[in-house]
């Protein structure tokens, strides 16, 4: 493929991703705002709903997260009683933070909306080779830009995927 061809593909791809990525924050902030989250709080809530008793530094490599951010994230989650910090086996050196049941209450109240309905149904306009191909495709090359760590990351994809797709 010659420079001029590279550009072009390159243009497109990362100009689709940009305009895809802010339109899905843009609606998925309008979704966790309708039972009065942030769409990181919602993140963070889906995260531990999913893989509960994590660290902060777990939670922050899985969400993608510096540690102040995830700091800050669940102090505020934890003074609204959607989570809770334990000591890990009674270190106080580690901490793990779980999702209360106001946590999931909330969590339940912010997919359930028909906002979230009608966001959460984008898969079903195409079809699943198309769906299985894109998310291929898309898993490939998130691991092949970018500097971040993602084994906590790819951990938890795989882990929360197939314990979604048994449900």
């Amino acid at each position: 493929m010659d420079k001029r061809q590279k550009d072009y593909y390159f243009n497109l791809f990362l100009n689709l991703i940009r305009a895809t990525y802010m339109n899905l924050e843009k609606d998925w902030e309008n979704v966790a705002k309708e039972a009065g989250l942030t769409h990181a709080q919602q993140h963070a809530l889906w995260i531990l709903h999913l893989d509960n008793g994590l660290t902060l530094e777990e939670l922050g490599n899985i969400a993608l997260w510096n540690k102040s951010t995830t700091s800050a994230l669940i102090s505020r989650l934890e003074k609204k009683g959607y989570v809770k910090k334990d000591k890990y086996l009674n270190n106080s050196r580690t901490i793990k933070i779980y999702i209360t049941y106001e946590g999931k209450e909330i969590l339940e109240k912010s997919v359930g909306t028909k906002s979230a309905f009608e966001f959460m149904s984008l898969f079903e306009h195409f079809k699943l080779e198309e769906i299985e191909t894109f998310l291929d495709i898309l898993h490939k090359i998130s691991g092949m830009v970018g500097t971040w760590d993602l084994s906590d990351f790819q951990k938890f994809l795989k882990t929360s995927s197939e314990n979604l797709s048994k449900k």
